[in-house]
């Protein structure tokens, strides 16, 4: 375990810190390793919020989505303004289908921080589950104003745009893509 400035303490594993690597599949058997370690961690302080936030996203990413929800539900209720447990916590939502519940958190999450590109984009996937397309372009557009270089953001509002029947609008988003995919 090595200090980082980041999330305060991380693990190293084939040279590389596996506890803050952005979210998306990483190798099993990293992750595993990451699990046992922060569950270890929680023996010491069942009360740790940052261990069960980060073995919350290595569940996650492992798409142990109930048990990650369970992780992040425990840092909620001791930091119950962390905007980044409930966007996450809503990403979880979102992979089993609860999409009413991944939009209450992460409109929450939203109101929580104004600047969070994330919670923005992550509600709009929501919206646009339930329905509510123009909701999720208002999302996306937000997103866009917060970091206008988000390549998913462009994509899934193009994708939007186009099934609204705004073709122009789904061009110059496509366009924009390209142009960031270089």
């Amino acid at each position: 375990m090595v200090e980082s400035r980041k999330h305060g303490r991380a693990i190293i594993l084939e040279g590389r810190s596996v506890t803050s690597q952005p979210p998306g599949p990483a190798p099993d058997a990293s992750l595993d390793v990451v699990i046992a370690f922060w569950t270890d961690a929680l023996g010491d302080d069942p009360d740790d919020a940052e261990a069960y936030f980060l073995r919350g996203n290595a569940y996650s990413n492992q798409r142990r989505y109930q048990e990650a929800i369970e992780d992040l539900t425990e840092v909620i209720a001791r930091q119950p303004e962390n905007a980044q447990a409930r966007n996450n916590r809503g990403v979880a939502y979102l992979c089993i289908g609860e999409n009413a519940l991944a939009l209450e958190d992460c409109s929450r999450a939203a109101q929580l921080d104004p600047g969070y590109r994330d919670a923005f984009h992550n509600r709009a996937l929501a919206r646009a589950e339930l329905g509510d397309a123009d909701g999720a372009i208002y999302d996306l557009t937000r997103a866009l104003e917060i970091d206008p270089n988000f390549v998913p953001g462009y994509r899934h509002r193009g994708m939007l745009l186009f099934r609204r029947g705004d073709r122009a609008a789904a061009d110059r988003d496509y366009a924009r893509v390209r142009d960031l995919n270089g």
